[in-house]
């Protein structure tokens, strides 16, 4: 009578199977997208599910055709009013999730399942097009592997196979797969350019400079402990205090802002290059403009760039992904002594109506009838005699005249002051300048010989036209405080407004911090960045063509092949009975020789049976046929005796062909 239940309610116990482990994979595909998506979506993912799940249970009628396209509807108009657009990681992965739900409420058989788990690889997908970190990478793992047992569960569910049983099936499927994605990995032709270079929302609020400089600005990164970009030097790395990273030019103040104004000017003016080459790679972080960084200064540059009239290295587009490239830098060199005179009347340019002070203490050098190296001599030896002061914390400038109440009156600033103020002053005394705005400094890492330049390190300093010479660089930072310059932020500033203070207390974490960077470099350089360039490079280093597809193609079919040759021999090895036990062993070399004897012993008979046989057949060997089955059936039945003498036994028994 109970049969028939059971046997109605096994379709049913199979059904909740297959939705328990689609969830479960949708579930761990979906979660690193809560770091990423609009609350509300993860929030509705969830209570679909709950009502799922809550309709299995209690037997709920599931929503009807209509229902289901209200609701598609309605999820695709909330996507498309919280994200402005249907495409995009975000708004894409966010319609997938929400659909993928949905689909739930109308799953049954295993075609709608399986869908259901591959919609969940997808998802997994999604992840990776706006985060490839580490932590992901080790993420997705597991949840690739559970994504896995679930689609084996899904094909064929049993509600007796375990979870344990169930992912040890499925580790066996995926771990011959690892060799052959690391071998596709390497060789398989790549296109150019980062494999996941998809714009994101996710860099909207990227901290770094920005195209204008505000006093303040810069302070603000200062506090910030955040990776700008990493260098790798091609030889020994200049002195800290050459290392001036150049970003961007800014010529227009407005009493307030400094800012690079809107005339454009593409033609490159010619540099009086000095000194050696100093070449490097850059790994630069997403800055959301389109400028690289370069050492002060850049020659040779990327491909796809250019370089303006001021040696800015120009991009087609914003960088919103990490950026791999090469330049190569004069560190001693000058620039710009053909431009034109209407050019540096931009660089002249000065309110007559603002900071009196000011423009009168400019005036005073230029009517001491000095020469411009005099002045700039002047103005450095200004700041660095009077009362100034390197700080974090300045306070605001209130007054019309922002310059005069720096220079005469507050007299505390950081890096963007000096710089701004300079550059009045030399305007003032006749002399084009402008704000040149990037990095100084950086820190190398021991473990992998990088240079790490954080946003801390962000700096603004001055450039000068000289007649003859051209452009040329002046730090009035490094009058008021040398330090900065040559040792480092940390070695200018009061202990109590040292930025990342905790690792200079803890010199254990600075290490820590070292080596995760390491890995974090690594990681991008070898995997995330692996494209033609460093696929060519690996193919020198192990003897192959890069240019010899026929080639490639070769060494591509050999390693498949020894793959599939070693997972072959993999199943055999698996599927081959197991080695039999000794007692067995010796029992069947028993066999053996009586059978050469003519006394084969038949599938059906047994030891009892067979030693009757050979005892009536060869009375001569029944004492010692009869022992040796006693001894195997009291070892192999009831798990008694001794096998060592049972071995012997079996190894004196040499029978004769014909009886004694």
């Amino acid at each position: 009578m109970s049969a028939t239940p059971e046997l109605f309610d096994y379709p049913r116990r199979m059904e909740r199977l297959r939705l328990l482990w689609a969830l479960a994979a949708i579930a761990a595909m979906a979660a690193p997208h809560a770091l990423h998506l609009a609350p509300w979506i993860m929030v509705a993912a969830v209570a679909l599910a709950a009502w799922r799940i809550t309709a299995m249970r209690k037997a709920w009628r599931l929503p009807g055709r209509y229902a289901r396209y209200g609701l598609g509807i309605a999820i695709f108009a909330a996507v498309l009013f919280t994200f402005r657009t249907l495409n995009g990681p975000e708004a894409g992965a966010g319609l997938l999730l929400l659909l993928s739900m949905l689909k739930l409420m109308e799953a049954q058989g295993v075609r709608d399942y399986f869908l259901l788990v591959v919609l969940a690889f997808f998802l997994g997908l999604a992840s990776l097009l706006y985060d490839q970190t580490i932590p992901l990478a080790l993420y997705m793992l597991p949840a690739v592997w559970l994504a896995t047992t679930a689609l084996l569960n899904v094909a064929h569910p049993d509600s007796d196979r375990g979870i344990k049983a169930s992912l040890m099936s499925s580790g066996r499927l995926l771990l011959p797969a690892l060799p052959v994605a690391a071998v596709l990995f390497l060789l398989f032709p790549r296109v150019p350019g980062p494999l996941w270079g998809i714009a994101s929302q996710k860099h909207s609020g990227v901290i770094g400079l920005s195209t204008t400089m505000t006093p303040g600005d810069l302070g603000q990164l200062a506090e910030s402990d955040e990776v700008a970009f990493r260098v790798k030097f091609a030889a020994a790395a200049p002195a800290r205090k050459q290392l001036y990273w150049r970003a961007l030019v800014l010529h227009e103040y407005d009493g307030n802002t400094w800012s690079s104004g809107n005339l454009s000017w593409n033609r490159k003016f010619a540099a009086a290059i000095h000194g050696s080459a100093v070449s490097y790679d850059v790994t630069l972080e997403p800055n959301d403009l389109s400028t690289l960084y370069a050492l002060d200064l850049p020659v040779q540059v990327p491909e796809d760039t250019g370089l303006s009239s001021n040696y800015e290295i120009g991009t087609r587009t914003l960088v919103t992904e990490r950026k791999l490239y090469h330049v190569t830098s004069y560190l001693d060199s000058s620039y710009g002594a053909d431009t034109p005179g209407w050019m540096l009347h931009r660089d002249l340019a000065l309110s007559t109506e603002r900071n009196p002070r000011t423009r009168a203490l400019a005036q005073k050098w230029r009517d001491a009838d000095s020469s411009p190296e005099k002045i700039v001599k002047d103005a450095l030896a200004y700041f660095h005699d009077q009362a100034f002061s390197y700080t974090l914390r300045p306070g605001l400038l209130t007054s019309q005249d922002r310059v005069d109440e720096f220079l005469f009156g507050t007299r505390r600033g950081f890096c963007e002051h000096y710089a701004g103020a300079f550059v009045i002053l030399m305007r003032a005394a006749g002399i084009p300048a402008h704000v040149v705005i990037g990095y100084q400094g950086g820190e190398p890492n021991p473990l992998d010989g990088y240079y790490v330049v954080r946003q801390r390190d962000a700096h603004a300093w001055a450039e000068v036209w000289m007649p003859e010479r051209g452009w040329l660089r002046v730090d009035p930072t490094a009058a008021v405080d040398p330090a900065r310059v040559e040792q480092g932020l940390d070695a200018s500033l009061p202990s109590d407004e040292i930025p990342g203070i905790l690792f200079g207390d803890h010199p254990w974490l600075i290490g820590l911090r070292n080596t995760w960077d390491a890995v974090n470099n690594s990681w991008y350089q070898w995997v995330l960045a692996y494209g033609p360039e460093l696929q060519e490079k690996f193919f020198k280093n192990v003897g192959l063509d890069y240019g010899n597809w026929g080639q490639l193609a070769i060494v591509l079919a050999a390693l498949l092949i020894v793959f599939a040759m070693l997972v072959s021999f993999y199943l055999w090895r698996q599927r081959r009975p197991p080695p039999p036990h000794p007692v067995v062993r010796d029992y069947r070399r028993f066999c053996t020789r009586l059978a050469k004897l003519g006394l084969e012993r038949e599938v059906w008979e047994g030891p009892l049976d067979f030693a009757e046989r050979v005892t009536r057949a060869r009375p001569d060997l029944g004492p010692a046929v009869r022992a040796i089955t006693t001894s195997y059936i009291e070892l192999r039945y009831v798990e008694r005796g001794d096998a060592e003498r049972f071995h012997r036994q079996v190894k004196t028994f040499n029978p004769s062909a014909a009886p004694r």
